[in-house]
């Protein structure tokens, strides 16, 4: 069930309207919003709730497991690393079996075909389950935090059942910690008229982004990605920094509507987004772009690696090894892994060379522009990795920007620049005046206008073919 469909519409009106008759009985609605989340993730696949059941069982018991009293300290540590490492493997196991099964697969029959070995696997017959890697690292948090004392086990299973399956973030995030979601599960979960407000006006830009920019930036970046042998300089340089706002708008989208969907059910979620490419270096940037991922990846992967804690060399080889599972994360390809690897690399040198440089150090207006440059193409260059189908598209793509060429056709390319212009204008502009928070917190005249100023631009700019979240894939 997607965002944009009648059918999340029905759904959300009919869950909401159940929940606030509701209102004093906590625990009915906690059971009413569990039925909704299941339901909401069976309209892709019934048979992978399992999954999810799966996941929630072994990590509640786990960490219940883990929070109850043992004998000598000795053992009792033994006992929690163990509990842990059933956890990290049977999570991990699942997500690699389903969503990197056939990668490895692939790749070893290669390098099996290229030693002449008759030894080949046949591909496993699985689809990917939506939303596993969103899940599935939102469950390793608890558990690890569990672990780590940071956190206490959850008593209730229904309780860790809706902090794992709430039907807003389920599939595409933000990532939630156990104890963002369960202090407010906990309280009285009241919405005023300031989260009402706050709600809606999330709900209105989420759809905004993703239907009238991403939606319409598609097939402007499909023409070009899909087959990009043949295709011409301004085409393809078009076509890039329209993926770059077409993949911002889609998954900030889909967030923005996340979180105003749990504010209207008294939730507040973490910011997973904050005006990305209006960042200076790629540090900020990472700071800005999916913010709960960057988070999980900093605090349980690179500095459970070591961090910056045990030399400069050792600092630059986590970076790099964390943004290298940060891209395997998103996909099973070697264009991810690149991507990731790229990313990391170029963090690394920021850190080592580039900071000394005036360029860096410097607070003048120009070299602001300059480090803001710098970042913002290197972003678009990666993003080739990105989107390509292949390693020899990314290549394809690379070549032809390498090649300038002034085959500007004014007719054809003309409003794409100008919707470009248009677009990256009001990111400009967002990152300066928080434009969602003032609007919500105006008078009610002001407030339903831009609702419906949004219901306008949605009837008007609403393409023909509606695509899906991207993030749905990963």
């Amino acid at each position: 069930m997607n965002f944009n469909s009648w059918h999340f519409v029905a759904f959300f009106v009919v869950v909401y309207t159940v929940y606030r008759l509701l209102a004093f009985r906590p625990f009915w609605q906690k059971v009413a919003l569990l039925a909704a989340s299941y339901y909401f993730y069976g309209q892709w696949s019934y048979t992978y709730l399992g999954l999810i059941g799966f996941s929630t069982v072994l990590d509640y018991s786990v960490a219940r497991a883990m929070g109850a009293p043992n004998g000598a300290a000795l053992r009792a540590w033994l006992t929690r690393r163990k509990l842990l490492l059933l956890s990290l493997l049977c999570n991990l196991g699942i997500l690699a079996t389903f969503k990197y099964g056939n990668f490895l697969i692939e790749n070893f029959n290669a390098v099996s075909g290229s030693l002449s070995s008759a030894l080949m696997i046949s591909p496993l017959d699985a689809l990917l389950p939506v939303g596993i890697s969103f899940y599935t690292f939102q469950s390793l948090s608890y558990t690890l935090d569990v672990y780590r004392g940071d956190s206490k086990p959850r008593q209730s299973l229904l309780d860790y059942a809706l902090y794992l399956s709430f039907f807003p973030q389920l599939v595409a995030g933000p990532i939630v910690r156990d104890n963002e979601f369960f202090s407010q599960l906990d309280g009285d979960r009241q919405v005023d008229r300031a989260m009402h407000q706050a709600g809606w006006v999330l709900i209105a830009f989420g759809y905004v982004k993703k239907v009238v920019f991403a939606d319409n930036f598609a097939p402007i970046v499909d023409a070009v990605f899909k087959a990009p042998a043949g295709k011409g300089f301004s085409e393809t340089l078009l076509a890039l920094y329209a993926f770059a706002l077409q993949i911002y708008c889609d998954f900030s989208g889909y967030t923005d509507i996340a979180i105003g969907v749990a504010l209207l059910f008294g939730f507040r979620f973490p910011k997973n987004f904050n005006y990305p490419y209006a960042a200076l270096d790629l540090q900020a940037f990472w700071r800005r772009w999916h913010m709960t991922l960057s988070r999980w990846l900093r605090d349980y992967l690179y500095i459970s690696l070591g961090g910056n804690r045990l030399g400069v060399g050792r600092t630059y080889i986590n970076l790099m090894l964390t943004m290298l599972l940060g891209g395997l994360w998103h996909g099973a390809s070697w264009n991810f892994v690149i991507w990731g690897g790229l990313h990391g690399g170029y963090l690394a040198l920021e850190r080592a060379f580039l900071s000394r440089f005036w360029l860096w150090r410097s607070d003048a207006t120009a070299a602001r522009i300059g480090r803001w440059l710098l970042t913002f193409h290197f972003v678009c260059f990666t993003w080739i990795f990105f989107r390509s189908a292949t390693f020899s598209d990314a290549i394809t793509v690379i070549n032809i920007l390498l090649r300038p060429a002034f085959d500007f056709d004014y007719q054809l390319h003309l409003p794409t620049l100008m919707a470009l212009v248009l677009c990256f204008s009001m990111h400009f502009i967002g990152a300066r005046i928080d434009t969602k928070a003032w609007l919500a917190r105006q008078a009610r005249p002001i407030f339903y206008s831009v609702l419906v100023a949004a219901c306008l631009l949605l009837i008007w700019f609403t393409p023909s073919t509606a695509s899906p979240f991207i993030y749905f894939q990963f």
